[in-house]
């Protein structure tokens, strides 16, 4: 019995199709694997109509929790008990080959610590210049070399670890009372720790991308998204080096890309054009991120609320 848990937050535009695109995946595998999946999720803070969405699917099982996607998967790895857990976002559409393939790794390398399949952003709805930027960074990687962090979008893993925030109360307290940072919320995301404490612990052979099958997901089509997304990203980066300082290195040396010069040389026209279009908003969501961190240190009253919904990517991947 493999547990898959879908964690969700205020989903109900886009988990009816993921969990289809789940469920039937998971059919087809045990029509012809000698595998059966258990099929969970946990609402996290919803306020929506993703739970009665949620019941109208048979073979799902529902967990209730509070705090964000960290806690939503404590919840889930506490109540089960196997050698690995694959974890999924509620706003995807996974292909059979997808779930198969990772399913396969971990089952063929007991070694193998985390296995995550190849993700595909879908075409942009918009048809703005700064949607089709997104689209093409997201479609090429950035024309960056590859980084061994995973994303979290669908994975599987074995000895799953992230530090309470009890644990880190002690680090915590060390550090000054910030408004930006919010220290006292201990880890807020997956993936970023998750790849360093596999990176550090069992090295680069630990995170495995396999490229049958794909996830599809919908990436940012605004500023606001591309801005929200990026401040997720570098405030959980730079939180996680200050309570975690020694997993710096291990993000030195695996978790930052470097721009394939060849890769962009090579590209067509247009590519090439929304690529740059992409790094010159790039920098003003980085002058962006610099001044909304100055003022919440210096001279907002209240937290900064790290992890605001991204509209676009909640919209249906293929089924309207």
């Amino acid at each position: 019995m493999i547990p898959l848990v879908i964690t969700a937050k205020n989903e109900e535009k886009g988990i009816r199709e993921c969990l289809a695109s789940i469920i039937n995946s998971v059919v087809n595998i045990e029509r012809t694997q000698p595998i059966t999946f258990s099929i969970t999720v946990v609402l996290d803070d919803c306020t929506d109509k993703t739970e009665s969405i949620v019941q109208s699917f048979d073979r799902v099982s529902i967990l209730v929790s509070s705090g964000g996607i960290v806690a939503a998967q404590r919840k889930a790895v506490e109540s089960i008990e196997s050698d690995f857990i694959i974890f999924s976002d509620a706003d995807i559409h996974v292909e059979e080959k997808a779930l198969l393939s990772i399913t396969d790794a971990m089952l063929n390398n007991s070694s193998l610590c985390i296995a995550y399949p190849t993700k595909h952003p879908v075409k942009p709805q918009r048809n703005t210049l700064l949607a089709k930027a997104l689209y093409t960074y997201n479609k090429t990687n950035g024309f960056q070399t590859k980084r061994h962090y995973f994303n979290g979008r669908l994975f599987a893993i074995r000895n799953w670890y992230i530090p309470t925030t009890e644990s880190l109360n002690a680090r915590i307290k060390k550090l000054p009372n910030c408004r930006f940072y919010c220290f006292e919320d201990g880890i807020r995301t997956d993936d970023i720790f998750l790849s360093r404490h596999a990176l550090a612990t069992q090295g680069r052979g630990s995170i495995k991308e396999v490229t049958a099958g794909a996830v599809h997901y919908r990436p940012p089509e605004t500023y606001q998204g591309m801005y929200r997304t990026y401040r997720r990203m570098r405030m959980e980066i730079e939180r996680i080096n200050q309570l975690l300082p020694d997993t710096q290195d291990t993000h030195h040396k695996s978790g930052i890309r470097k721009y394939d010069r060849k890769a962009i040389r090579s590209a067509k026209k247009m590519d090439r054009f929304y690529w740059y279009l992409f790094r010159f908003t790039l920098q003003i969501c980085k002058l962006h991120y610099v001044a909304e961190r100055t003022r919440y240190q210096h001279f907002v009253n209240r937290n900064c609320p790290a992890w605001e919904t991204i509209e676009e990517s909640k919209s249906p991947i293929f089924i309207e």
